[in-house]
């Protein structure tokens, strides 16, 4: 149900699945299911368009309020348990972990006195049991695996720079005047190149490779390049929300953001994540919002 469900929001078997986590051969299966199990077709769908029928239509309404439902009732029973104890085991990536949420664990572990959370920003693997984590935070729309899947929200990727550096080297008005700027990169592990930076004009994406005198495999040194005022860099809203509400960063292209891959809590071993994990993707998705 909740695979028809976004689905029919976003129109599109591959972003439903995007947003999932999962692989766009599992939504589409989950939807041939559930057209099995009821008798009747739920969407038309072919290489250009996709829309419910009437039948579809009617499921669709009756699916919204049945999982908004089940939220409700899961919320009263994590809610009305019994403390959360023991200890939680979580990784998260590094420019997360220590600019959004490392600031905000004392206050988790207020909520939640009897939890010792371990976290590691260590984000190479999603071998969380052979690593011994309960859970992680991971950017990226997964394939098809044991593991659990929670999508907490999605990059947005911004463009910023010192106040100090764009006082000397101008503003950007549109992505074509960066070449004229210092543009610092983001190399992704195994990559010998940066990756391009991605906007968004009149609906259509654009890309573009940034040229600067740093590259690094961590977004966070690129941060803290970019306060110092070397050059413009790209990044998560989130990841550089406070040096922006702080004067110490400033955003420019406002008008070219565009959305990059799903921010996903992943937890294993069972069938449902276990109170502590959720809690601690409820904490997440809070600073996320």
């Amino acid at each position: 149900m909740h695979s028809f469900v976004r689905v029919a929001s976003l129109r599109s078997f591959a972003r439903a699945a995007g947003e999932l986590g999962v692989a766009p051969a599992t939504v589409t299966a989950h939807v041939q299911h559930l057209e099995r199990v009821l008798g009747v077709r739920l969407l038309e769908r072919n290489t250009r368009s996709l829309r419910l029928t009437e039948e579809g239509a009617v499921y669709f309404e009756h699916c919204c309020r049945t999982l908004e439902e089940m939220r409700q009732v899961e919320g009263r029973l994590a809610s009305g348990g019994p403390a959360l104890r023991g200890v939680l085991r979580a990784d998260v990536p590094v420019v997360l972990g220590r600019r959004l949420i490392a600031p905000r664990v004392p206050a988790f572990l207020g909520r939640h006195p009897q939890l010792a959370l371990h976290l590691s920003m260590e984000n190479r693997s999603q071998d969380l049991i052979g690593r011994g984590w309960d859970c992680a935070i991971r950017i990226a729309a997964l394939p098809d695996s044991s593991l659990i899947a929670r999508r907490l929200s999605v990059i947005r990727w911004i463009t910023c720079a010192a106040p100090e550096y764009l006082a000397r080297a101008g503003e950007p008005r549109s992505p074509a005047d960066l070449a004229h700027h210092n543009c610092l990169g983001f190399m992704p592990v195994g990559e010998r190149a940066p990756a391009p930076w991605r906007f968004q004009a009149d609906g259509r994406p654009i890309e573009w490779v940034p040229s600067g005198n740093l590259v690094t495999d961590s977004l966070d040194p690129l941060l803290d390049a970019a306060v110092a005022g070397l050059g413009l860099v790209q990044i998560d809203h989130a990841a550089a929300r406070s040096l922006i509400g702080e004067g110490r960063l400033r955003r420019v292209l406002a008008g070219f953001v565009a959305d990059g891959p799903p921010i996903m809590l992943l937890g294993g071993g069972a069938r449902q994540m276990s109170r502590k994990v959720r809690a601690f993707g409820d904490f997440v998705e809070s600073l996320l919002a």
